[in-house]
């Protein structure tokens, strides 16, 4: 990548990954002061069931990247031989997740309307939850603009996107009614995909059709890619158990209220630190999958390293963090709403070195579309978290226990994917044949 380019595409990436850490613990901030403690956990379930929309996700949209990044790389992104188009394609994937964040959202009104509090409640667990699951589609669209190299078009779009919600979020606490702060955050939502369809449409990333269309794309591509889907999906669906199940668990074992606003809290953090190793590992993929695709060892194994190098500066300034001031933070962000233990602490510092390890190899593993691997070691991880669910649920252990447990198990995980990164992509080899 030119440094012409690669400079402002880091600044703008590490902005918005930045901004996705404060929105988070911001977000905790501002719900602890404008709601009750009971509405608080009650939201939290709502957004942490719309981010589980990613449930249906199953790794398509890492498949749909592979595929348009080698059609793009070989300058093939026309329609040929009477398939679909990889832009129609784009669409119908995205599309459909857009569309399974309104189901869900009705199904939300829905429940919440007839066994809640009224329409009222409904419709703010409705906007609510579809404010988070639209976060699946606005990934597809990531995937999509990544592959063309308009990573940096895409990411100035991500930098309004977290300005204007950050700044609606904070207006909350000058006195704006929470259904305004719904309905206006969804209002960014919509323009920010109109734009982003727009410029992906004139660089041949996105093509617009008609349902019949647009459904066939999506069938066609289904079909070309039938392993891939299956053994991403694996992946996916073992990656996302890993990450979600804890958000039911403690609420459902531990009770509302304290255990749940105090893993929440932690789990922002660990998952902000996430979303910031991310954005270090997607400044190299363009030249990681540029140099894997050549067979260029040296320049795969110089953009891995400074990926890994990207990612330890905010690894190691949160966890300096944490140590230092962590007693202080939990206290600024839960005020009186709950008590953080001590000893959460080290265990959120082990996470995201952990994170850290596993972030830098999963990314270049799924890029380099090496599914058939990643599938089994999350379903290694899947059986392993298992045990951890099971215990917790039976054993009746405090938050902080489970914690530690699910920690020690996430480790392991993060081994396992370095190991992997190790003997297959870094060592040139290639993906088992597509079907």
């Amino acid at each position: 990548m030119k440094r012409a380019v690669f400079l402002p595409y880091l600044a703008l990436r590490g902005s918005t990954a930045g901004a996705a850490l404060i929105t988070g613990v911001c977000q905790t901030y501002v719900f602890a002061r404008v709601l009750d403690p009971h509405s608080f956990s009650l939201f939290i379930i709502i957004g942490n069931l719309g981010l589980s929309l990613w449930l249906f996700d199953l790794g398509i949209a890492k498949v749909l990247y592979v595929e348009l990044r080698a059609r793009f790389l070989d300058g093939k992104l026309a329609a040929a031989d009477g398939a679909p188009s990889p832009g129609l394609q784009a669409a119908g994937v995205t599309f459909l997740y857009i569309g399974l964040a309104i189901l869900g959202s009705a199904a939300c009104f829905a429940v919440a309307a007839l066994f809640g509090g009224g329409a009222g409640q409904g419709i703010e667990f409705a906007l609510f939850f579809v404010y988070a699951a639209l976060n699946l589609a606005w990934f597809a669209l990531r995937n999509v603009a990544t592959a063309v190299d308009r990573f940096l078009h895409f990411e100035t779009l991500e930098a309004a996107r977290r300005a204007g919600h950050l700044a609606l979020l904070f207006a909350l606490l000058f006195g704006l009614p929470f259904m305004t702060f719904l309905l206006a955050s969804n209002a960014v939502w919509i323009g920010l995909f109109a734009l982003a369809i727009q410029r992906l449409r004139a660089e041949r990333g996105f093509a617009l059709g008609g349902p019949a269309a647009t459904v066939g794309a999506l069938r066609h591509f289904a079909r070309a890619n039938r392993k891939n889907l299956m053994e991403s999906g694996g992946y996916a669906a073992g990656e996302i158990f890993v990450y979600n199940y804890p958000s039911l668990l403690v609420p459902a074992a531990m009770g509302l209220g304290a255990p749940t606003i105090i893993f929440d809290t932690a789990f922002k953090i660990f998952r902000g630190a996430n979303v910031l190793f991310s954005a270090a590992c997607d400044l190299m993929v363009p030249g990681q999958t540029r140099a894997f695709q050549a067979g260029d060892r040296p320049g795969l194994v110089r953009a891995t390293l400074i990926a890994a190098a990207l990612g330890a500066v905010p690894a190691i300034g949160l966890c300096g963090l944490l140590a230092i001031w962590g007693d202080a933070l939990y206290r600024l962000l839960l005020g009186d709403a709950a008590q953080m233990p001590p000893t959460v602490t080290p265990i959120l510092i082990v996470l995201i070195a952990c994170n850290w390890i596993q972030a830098v190899s999963n990314f270049l593993l799924v890029h380099t579309g090496h599914f058939t691997p990643i599938a089994r070691a999350a379903g290694i991880m899947t059986a392993v978290m298992s045990v951890v669910a099971i215990v917790a649920a039976v054993s009746g252990i405090d938050v902080v226990r489970f914690m530690a447990l699910y920690a020690a198990a996430y480790a392991f995980g993060a081994g396992l994917y370095g190991w992997l990164a190790w003997r297959l992509p870094l060592a040139l080899r290639r993906p088992e044949t597509r079907q």
